[in-house]
């Protein structure tokens, strides 16, 4: 089960893999691990997440599903198919991207453009991009264990 300290530690591996690339400045270091975590959380949900939204979307439909007696589990299983119909195909090692792995590492790349703690960018848009694309699609949160 991914939770939301995998998106931490995805945050902070793709700073840190990417030192060749960009210089971060050191006393800010944790600074842009936070930064891009709560960027990263808002596109990427984990499976807390999805448990958390499909429990609070039954929550407000409560009287309607009771009105149609169905289990509670059988109510949560369909209201996460329906959750996860909506997130759409981008699912890697139990992470569920909201807009696809390019575009995220676009996103990525657009942040380090932009927040202070980058000093400097040593590699072009392309390269950063296609070594993020590379880093999240091998980023498996069962590793980490």
């Amino acid at each position: 089960m991914t939770k939301k300290e995998h998106v931490r530690t995805l945050a902070k591996n793709v700073l840190l893999r990417l030192e060749q690339a960009i210089a971060l400045n050191p006393a800010k270091k944790q600074t842009a691990f936070d930064n891009l975590y709560h960027q990263l959380a808002q596109v990427i949900l984990t499976d807390e997440d999805v448990r958390d939204r499909v429990l609070r979307q039954l929550g407000e439909n409560a009287e309607a599903l009771q009105a149609n007696q169905a289990t509670e589990s059988d109510q949560f299983k369909a209201a996460k198919a329906v959750l996860l119909a909506r997130i759409g195909d981008h699912v890697i090692h139990g992470l569920y991207y909201q807009r696809s792995v390019k575009e995220v590492s676009q996103f990525i790349t657009h942040f380090l453009m932009k927040v202070s703690e980058v000093e400097d960018v040593f590699s072009s848009d392309d390269e950063i991009e296609r070594a993020v694309v590379e880093f999240l699609k091998r980023f498996d949160p069962a590793q980490l264990h």
